[in-house]
């Protein structure tokens, strides 16, 4: 088999037909149906992110691959680093190739005349691909299968978990029966004023928890505004909203990409914490994007209680470097290898 070539091009040097099938491999293969991998995500990061890139894989003239990437602002920068389109927002990544692919990424940087490649969020069937190495870190990801029958993902909890299902319900009562009537919407009708709403609570949750606040970085809040506006069957936001009256109780932003859909940015009003208003608002959102089409709900990176109440499906997610040749990339393995052993 001939060797590949590699070129690294901004979107707007894309050809037509490579951003065709860069469209169409997301659309036909199951494993590659994550609004990440679209062209319309990495399109919304580049309107907001400087540094974006494209890196096309070409066999004998033919595009045999595609690897969105973005470069690295930070001490590692002069090692030529790059790392995921959207960083820390992006919740999977890969590259983009036919089925058959026997595509291997330590060529395709050797060949685009890359250093290395930091990433996270890479889903385990990408493991060869990517000769993940020993030293990766993985993490589990969750996952909600509805199925294909009307009302199936529902019996299964209840024989999984009665309590659940039944203690889900009796607490949407009584939010009702305490506070009025509640209103649910799969897609916000005032979907701009909802979004900056999900903005401040998931910031004040992210307060009284102590973790990363990505929304509180003005390029990522950005980004969800420029989403908001993208209408593409791979990236189609979805502004999901539980109110009593005119008050947001529990908001969530995701992305659905054809039949599946990310859940995103979950968050609820703490002043209702007592009637588990994420789980209320889970469950009206399974039963809405079911009828919407939906299969599969992608609950992210992370192993949660909160997480695995719904889930019925788990695979991994792996970190790790990615290494071209040269002084570059084995910097970067060094530095990173060290990392993680100094880390906690």
């Amino acid at each position: 088999m001939k060797p590949v070539t590699a070129r690294c091009v901004r979107l707007d040097r894309l050809e037509s037909s490579e951003r065709a099938l860069w469209s169409q491999w997301v659309q036909t293969q199951p494993e590659l149906q994550r609004a990440f991998l679209s062209p319309a995500y990495v399109e919304a990061v580049a309107a907001v992110t400087d540094g974006v890139r494209v890196v096309v894989v070409e066999r004998e003239g033919r595009c045999v691959g595609l690897l969105p990437l973005q470069s690295v602002k930070s001490a590692w920068s002069w090692l030529g680093l790059w790392e995921p389109v959207g960083g820390g927002m992006t919740d999977y990544f890969g590259l983009v190739s036919p089925a058959d692919s026997t595509l291997k990424v330590s060529e395709i940087l050797q060949r685009a005349g890359l250093g290395a490649l930091f990433y996270s969020h890479l889903d385990a069937t990408q493991a060869s691909i990517f000769n993940v190495s020993s030293r990766a870190q993985s993490r589990i990801g969750l996952r909600i299968r509805l199925g294909d029958q009307a009302g199936a993902y529902w019996e299964s909890l209840a024989q999984r978990d009665k309590k659940l299902v039944s203690d889900t319900a009796r607490r949407d009562r009584k939010l009702q029966q305490e506070h009025g009537a509640v209103s649910f919407e799969y897609q916000s009708s005032q979907a701009p004023a909802d979004l900056e709403r999900l903005i401040v609570l998931k910031n004040a949750q992210y307060d009284r928890t102590g973790k990363a606040a990505p929304l509180q970085v003005d390029s990522n809040v950005a980004l969800l505004r420029r989403i908001l506006a993208v209408r593409d069957p791979a990236c189609t936001p979805i502004l999901s909203v539980l109110r009593v009256g005119d008050r947001v109780v529990a908001a969530h932003f995701g992305l659905r990409c054809h039949q599946t859909l990310h859940f995103w940015f979950p968050v609820y009003d703490a002043d209702f914490k007592a009637y588990a208003p994420g789980r209320i608002l889970l469950r009206r959102v399974i039963e809405a994007a079911w009828s919407d089409g939906v299969r599969l709900i992608d609950r992210g990176e992370g192993d949660t209680p909160a997480k695995r109440d719904f889930a019925n499906e788990e695979h991994l997610f792996l970190t790790d470097v990615a290494a071209g040749p040269g002084w570059r990339g084995w910097a970067a393995r060094a530095g990173f290898a060290l990392h993680w052993r100094t880390t906690p």
